[in-house]
């Protein structure tokens, strides 16, 4: 896996593109929630999308500074914004399930897009790579 955003061979999978592949799907599955439930389905899947992919953009930047500088230098910082950022999302969760702002399976849906968008860029990059030319 590439570990920056540089351009990647075919073969290669960059967290850009896992990213690109998360939102992509969180609006397919949003479009999907809103035609075929309702709206209240729809935003909590789109709610639920939108904090893993902004949990996951900040870990991003955070493992791209922790690979370029010394790593006993920006370890204990890393772990400190991991765990800070952890419980961040787990409170904002706690919160939108305790006040029933979300209908808790599709949130957890829109949780999931981040996993599924890694899984889409290993299938396109081992795609590429197996594909006979």
């Amino acid at each position: 896996m590439a570990a920056s955003d540089s351009p990647a061979s075919s073969g290669e999978m960059s967290l850009g593109k896992v990213m690109v592949w998360s939102w992509l799907l969180l609006g397919v599955l949003t479009g999907l929630g809103w035609f075929g439930y309702s709206g209240f389905h729809a935003r909590s899947v789109f709610i639920g999308g939108a904090i893993a992919n902004v949990s996951f953009l900040f870990l991003k930047r955070d493992l791209l500074r922790l690979l370029a500088g010394p790593l006993e230098a920006v370890k204990p910082l890393f772990f400190m914004r991991y765990y800070l950022r952890l419980s961040v999302v787990v409170g904002v969760l706690f919160l939108l399930v305790r006040f029933q702002k979300v209908h808790i399976p599709a949130l957890l849906v829109g949780l999931s897009t981040v996993l599924l968008g890694i899984g889409l860029a290993v299938m396109v990059a081992a795609r590429s790579i197996y594909s006979t030319k």
